[in-house]
């Protein structure tokens, strides 16, 4: 089966919505598992699609399966992080091809992301249209931050019953120890475009977790 938009746990009635660059392929490998087959699975547009396309098209169906409402959660990342993390997975796409960023720097990669039009290889979506931040609340119901995943695990753990293994997958064989630099007005111009996603994730770690009933 390939990646799907979402996974439906039937007993706990969760869903996980996959937010890309948050290590999404080890959270399906981990409640794969336990997901609740349905047309959700096979559908060729539904994969990373959101909140707002959950809600459209799958949430009455989904809830119906279940036999009840059901609980949304996701996790965020740090903008900059979530940014290096597509420029480096891109950088395994062969030297000129449309997604690829060999032979760029990671800074002429977020000068790409602020560009009109976007090239392809800096299309990265929002994590704040992912979840629908209104700029004070989320449509997720829950939100992890990714640096806190131990959080998401003991909110599993008390929805499912017991404690779950979190498998390493889709991990970069080089991991970074630290960013690189960006220059001040880089940053600065990265912030005034991306406002909404950075005070997402601001509001997201500030605890670690974000209730959307908080």
């Amino acid at each position: 089966m390939g990646a799907v938009l979402l996974l439906v746990l039937e007993a706990s009635r969760l869903v996980f919505l996959a937010n890309p660059k948050t290590a999404t392929q080890s959270v399906r490998a981990m409640l794969r598992p336990r997901a609740l087959s349905g047309e959700w699975q096979n559908d060729p547009n539904a994969r990373h699609a959101g909140i707002a396309p959950f809600d459209r098209k799958w949430r009455k169906l989904v809830e119906e399966r279940v036999g009840g409402p059901v609980e949304v959660f996701a996790v965020v990342r740090a903008p900059l992080a979530r940014l290096d993390s597509w420029y480096r997975y891109r950088q395994r796409n062969p030297a000129g091809e449309a997604r690829s960023t060999q032979g760029m720097g990671f800074e002429d990669f977020l000068r790409a992301v602020l560009s009109d039009p976007v090239p392809d290889f800096a299309r990265v979506g929002a994590q704040d249209r992912f979840v629908g931040w209104t700029g004070a609340r989320a449509g997720v119901d829950v939100l992890f931050d990714y640096d806190r995943l131990d959080l998401m695990m003991d909110f599993l753990a008390d929805r499912v019953g017991q404690r779950l293994h979190l498998p390493q997958k889709n991990v970069s064989p080089v991991p970074r120890a630290a960013l690189p630099e960006v220059a001040p007005d880089l940053l600065a111009a990265l912030h005034s475009h991306m406002a909404g996603e950075f005070a997402l994730h601001a509001a997201v770690a500030e605890t670690g977790v974000l209730f959307a009933d908080d």
